[in-house]
C-alpha cells in the first residue's frame, strides 16, 4: 500500500483546524462558541450547516484537484466566486444581502472641480 503524503498532510492539516478550534472554543473566558458558525437563535440552522458542510466539501475538491494537477483557472474562479463574493458584497454594501436586482443606488455629489483640457 503506497500512501499519499499530500493527502495524509491535508488530512493533518484539517485535525490540527478542528482541535485548534475546539481548544479555542472549551478555553474559559475566550470568547470564542464553536456552535455558533451553525446556531442560529439557540438552534441548529439547517442553512448554516449546509453551508459549513458545502465549504468544507468544495474547498477539499479543489485542493485535491490542485494536488493532482487537475484545477483549472475556471474550477478555482468558481470556488473563489461562490466563497468570495458574499464577503465582498458584505464589505462594500454593509450587510450580508445583495441589493436586489432593479435596485437604483444614489449618490449627493457635494462640489465639483472643472477642469479644462
Amino acid at each position: 500500500m503506497k500512501i499519499d503524503w499530500m493527502v495524509t498532510i491535508l488530512a493533518v492539516a484539517a485535525v490540527l483546524v478542528v482541535v485548534s478550534f475546539w481548544r479555542a472554543h472549551s478555553r474559559p473566558g475566550f470568547d470564542f462558541n464553536a456552535f455558533d458558525l451553525i446556531m442560529e437563535n439557540g438552534k441548529v440552522s439547517k442553512i448554516a450547516l449546509a453551508f459549513m458542510l458545502v465549504l468544507g466539501v468544495s474547498t477539499w475538491v479543489i485542493i485535491t484537484q490542485q494536488i493532482k494537477d487537475k484545477l483549472t483557472e475556471g474550477m478555482f474562479g468558481l470556488w473563489l466566486g461562490a466563497w468570495v463574493t458574499p464577503l465582498v458584497a458584505k464589505v462594500v454594501f454593509g450587510k450580508s444581502e445583495m441589493p436586489e436586482v432593479g435596485t437604483i443606488t444614489t449618490t449627493k455629489i457635494e462640489s465639483t472641480e472643472k477642469t479644462t483640457p
